[in-house]
């Protein structure tokens, strides 16, 4: 209230005052009064600039951390929006203490939503107008550009950088509360640098020195570290260390850890996400952050698209099922049919208009993709999931999973290890969902697409089965030709071993019955008969067993 009409300036300078006491005690309800009791003083034109410019540096810094602020009809639409109002005011009025408050907090909000598209003219700018008598100045500016080499790759300069800015610290004498942020980057730049145990015995040195907020937020990160040395190193511990760092993290609730690796904090997510670890909180952070998707691309990310071929077509839409009502527009998800099955997610208009509209000249051929196209976005309510470019059509890879294309990155995965990896073989093997569009009427241009999946089905069980009888394994062996002959009852190879293990059993009559069902499923597939060479197998009991 301004019962005595205290003059603007001295309102905002009293409501930064309040804002950076409402961040320090954590009180949104503070942060709000403060913000609400000047609104009508930010257009005073009376208002000195750098006291303007100050407290748009204090609103933008802890709205972007901590307290998001929406009001109708307050004049900055965002935090970033109030950053940039203060960087103009600095540079305008060459107010330079203004522009660096500035840029500092708005590189910090790039790192925190993960947009690092302008962060390095930031940090160059940064560097150009710091005041090289204020070690704080110095130190920050370090502190960037150990940020901005160790995301590329240069560890080198990024060492000098973190010396340059703990030599800094040290000359000033700086307060414990001053210096913990540069320890975090440190640690930041040894884990981008894969030395978790460094990373973590840097902090614990530091524990003895922290209490409050600091020490817990350290706490975590040491967790962190150790969650990524177990994980990096092959640990069997790793989903242990990995649920104890998140447990801590929601106790706590610090959306800012990991600030200058977001990738390595999208890869904990990722895998916590698939072993049911924390779902809510590390769907929060992914949406919060705005973190990529990690190089595994995990089934369980939150995707806003999920396009299942195998076992049958079915979409989701923002984790929950799309129903496409009863009658589906065909000619539109036959578009995302053909992107979900081709190499890359990716396939050219032309050749799009030649198989789906094969009865159309060209001009007709591509004026009905262009409305089934407008169609399909319709359905997903979304433009960014297709992307047109150059002439071809690909699924947005950074918005849609395809689990055709995670089934062979898993598979190939498991080809690379070899017999190494039996176990991660056999829960491939299991979780097949099935054949290629199941119960769906096959279309020429999935013929092959559908082949390859049933060929290497069947080569895994076939590895699988042959790698269990040669560790005594023979019931389990069967366990998966039987599965194999479930899924493609014509696999003659399968058939082929099943009957072999059957005779080295002496169950006769089980091999006959194997191979009848194999003849059966060639009949109902019009095929030729059996091989020969299977046949001969079962020969010398055939008549025995029908007498």
């Amino acid at each position: 209230k301004n019962s005595g009409q205290d003059p603007s300036g001295f309102r905002l300078l009293a409501s930064e005052t309040l804002i950076d006491l409402s961040a320090s005690t954590m009180r949104a309800d503070l942060f709000a009064k403060a913000v609400d009791s000047v609104i009508d003083d930010l257009g005073e034109k009376d208002v000195l600039p750098w006291i303007l410019g100050m407290w748009l540096v204090a609103f933008g810094a802890e709205s972007g951390r901590y307290f998001p602020y929406k009001r109708r009809n307050f004049p900055y639409p965002s935090s970033e929006a109030a950053l940039r109002e203060a960087i103009a005011i600095g540079e305008r009025e060459s107010l330079k203490s203004v522009e660096f408050g500035g840029l500092y907090h708005l590189q910090m909000q790039m790192k925190f939503r993960n947009d690092f598209a302008e962060f390095h003219q930031v940090v160059e700018r940064l560097a150009e107008i710091a005041d090289s008598r204020f070690t704080t100045q110095v130190a920050v500016v370090a502190d960037c550009h150990a940020a901005l080499h160790a995301r590329q790759g240069d560890f080198a300069a990024a060492y000098r950088d973190c010396e340059r800015f703990m030599e800094a610290i040290e000359a000033a004498n700086e307060p414990m509360v001053e210096r913990w942020p540069h320890y975090i980057t440190k640690f930041q730049v040894l884990l981008a640098d894969r030395k978790p145990r460094e990373a973590a015995a840097l902090l614990s040195d530091l524990l003895p020195r922290l209490d409050g907020g600091a020490r817990k937020r350290t706490e975590i990160c040491i967790l962190a570290a150790e969650a990524l040395e177990t994980l990096w190193g092959g640990d069997s511990h790793y989903g242990d260390r990995l649920k104890i760092f998140l447990e801590a993290l929601r106790d706590i609730s610090w959306p800012m850890v990991l600030l200058n690796v977001p990738d390595l904090l999208a890869e904990l997510l990722g895998d916590a996400l698939e072993r049911g670890i924390e779902p809510k909180l590390c769907r929060s952070l992914i949406g919060e952050r705005r973190l990529d998707v990690p190089q595994r691309r995990p089934a369980a990310w939150p995707w806003p698209l999920k396009v299942h071929v195998l076992g049958g077509f079915r979409l989701e839409l923002d984790g929950n099922p799309l129903p496409l009502g009863a009658k589906p527009p065909t000619k539109a998800l036959d578009i995302l049919r053909v992107l979900a099955i081709s190499k890359d997610n990716t396939c050219s208009l032309e050749t799009l208009q030649d198989w789906l509209w094969p009865d159309l000249d060209g001009d007709q051929a591509r004026a009905a993709c262009e409305q089934a196209l407008h169609r399909l976005r319709k359905l997903l309510g979304r433009t960014d999931l297709i992307v047109q470019r150059e002439g071809k059509l690909r699924l947005a890879s950074d918005k849609v999973w395809v689990d055709l294309a995670d089934w062979d990155a898993r598979l190939k995965a498991v080809a690379i290890a070899n017999g190494e990896a039996l176990p991660e073989a056999e829960a491939l093997f299991l979780a097949f969902p099935g054949p290629l569009f199941l119960h769906e009427r096959a279309s020429f241009w999935s013929l092959a697409a559908a082949e390859k999946v049933r060929r290497d089905l069947i080569d895994l069980g076939l590895r699988i089965g042959l790698r269990l009888e040669t560790t005594g394994n023979a019931h389990e062996a069967r366990s998966i030709y039987l599965r194999t002959l479930e899924l493609y009852p014509d696999a003659g190879p399968v058939c082929k071993a099943l009957i072999k293990e059957r005779l080295a059993r002496r169950d006769f009559e089980a091999a006959v019955d194997d191979y009848a069902r194999y003849k059966r499923a060639l009949d109902a597939a019009g095929e030729a008969a059996p091989a020969a060479e299977i046949r001969a197998l079962v020969e010398p009991y055939l008549a025995r067993l029908t007498r």
